[in-house]
């Protein structure tokens, strides 16, 4: 080109088109020097084909926090009804909100490099939540559990290398869990309802006592998902939607019998469920009538959910099922996430079981000092004998 300098690398000329295009090419040569630096200040090699990917926003290190939310999101809406729940996107979308607010509150910023994340931002962020919204310590691990999930997922799409947060942990406080005693579930299940819907609904309620299923799961149960075991007998064959999982229950005797009553009930054929099971709202307004008839104290309200926790810790824990048998008929994702939903009432009933145990053993002992006992007295009753006996003779 003519009008090109090549020792000072510019264009010759004076015109607006020359110096605009001169300061264009000053202004690249100041971007250029920046990615090099922070490059080296990163220590990561790099060539002219590096600083062109980062300076056309295609680098790794170029990749921001936002970038990564917008690409969960729509990754997420793609697949809406399917693998994400609804309200499970909207969950999200509001966590990436708090996370542009924590933004511009704390650093007058609106977004940042994933190189900048560290455990000082997932701290304040935490801090933020706690301090600005009146946060409990459950609602920001679940802002935490969130965000940690579309990091990794950054992290599987090559945008990083390592993971930011390590070492940090939200420790969510024990929760009591409330559920119902045996004595209660029977209080129900033999109390006489004179209005039709609320006997349906407690037999509704009763079936999910014995099986463990949430709201979604009965409400969709249908003939299809009953199925034989490899015992012989009835299972149920159930895929969880909260965590995209296939799993088995066992039906007991009183489960199948409600089964039983409602196989040919107008609403579940017309719909090919097992069960009339109403919408949520209705369910839990109609369990609050039941609960009350029933004469269930008033800190136990009934809802749909108090049937899985009543059949994890009354029908199963309490009777000596395995922990890890628990988790696979509850569907659970993992044996931590039983062993952390139920931990004080695992820890209750630890107690109680050392309490047993202690009694049982106390027993043996006293058992066997009392035969030890006897056995020497009557050993020393028949050495008495003898001594008597030679010393006549």
């Amino acid at each position: 080109m003519q009008d090109w300098d090549k020792k000072i690398m510019r264009l010759k000329g004076a015109s607006l088109e020359v110096n605009t295009t001169n300061t264009q090419l000053d202004t690249m040569k100041i971007k250029v020097i920046q990615i090099s630096n922070q490059l080296i200040l990163l220590g990561k090699p790099f060539n002219v084909f590096t600083i062109r990917k980062v300076m056309e926003g295609n680098e790794a290190s170029q990749i921001t926090l936002m970038r990564v939310c917008d690409e969960q999101i729509k990754e997420m809406q793609k697949l809406r009804g399917k693998d994400f729940a609804p309200s499970t996107i909207i969950k999200y979308k509001n966590t990436v909100l708090r996370l542009k607010q924590f933004l511009k509150y704390k650093y007058k910023r609106t977004d940042i490099f994933l190189y900048e994340l560290n455990y000082y931002f997932i701290s304040e962020f935490e801090a933020f939540l706690k301090h600005k919204y009146d946060n409990s310590t459950t609602t920001c691990y679940k802002h935490y559990q969130r965000l940690t999930r579309m990091i990794h997922n950054a992290m599987h799409k090559g945008y990083l290398d390592k993971y930011p947060f390590e070492n940090f942990k939200i420790r969510q406080p024990k929760k009591k869990i409330e559920y119902l005693t045996q004595d209660e579930i029977d209080r129900i299940e033999n109390k006489e309802f004179k209005v039709e819907r609320l006997g349906i609904m407690r037999d509704i309620f009763i079936f999910c006592c014995y099986t463990g299923l949430a709201y979604a799961e009965v409400e969709a149960l249908c003939p299809d998902n009953i199925t034989t075991g490899m015992d012989g007998e009835p299972w149920l064959n159930i895929h969880r939607k909260k965590t995209n999982k296939d799993y088995q229950i066992p039906l007991f005797d009183k489960a199948l019998a409600i089964l039983e009553k409602y196989k040919n009930h107008p609403r579940c054929l017309k719909k090919n469920r097992c069960l009339p099971v109403p919408s949520n709202v209705k369910y839990n307004a109609y369990l609050k009538e039941v609960g009350d008839l029933a004469g269930i104290p008033k800190d136990k309200p009934l809802v749909s959910h108090l049937a899985r926790k009543t059949f994890a810790c009354t029908i199963g824990l309490a009777n000596g099922m395995n922990i890890g048998v628990l988790s696979k008929i509850l569907g659970h994702a993992s044996i931590q996430v039983t062993l952390d939903s139920y931990a004080t009432v695992i820890d209750s009933l630890m107690l109680q079981n050392v309490r047993d145990l202690k009694s049982k053993l106390a027993k043996g002992e006293r058992y066997r000092y009392a035969s030890s006992t006897k056995k020497k007295s009557n050993a020393k009753n028949s050495l008495m004998d003898d001594i008597s006996n030679a010393s006549k003779n």
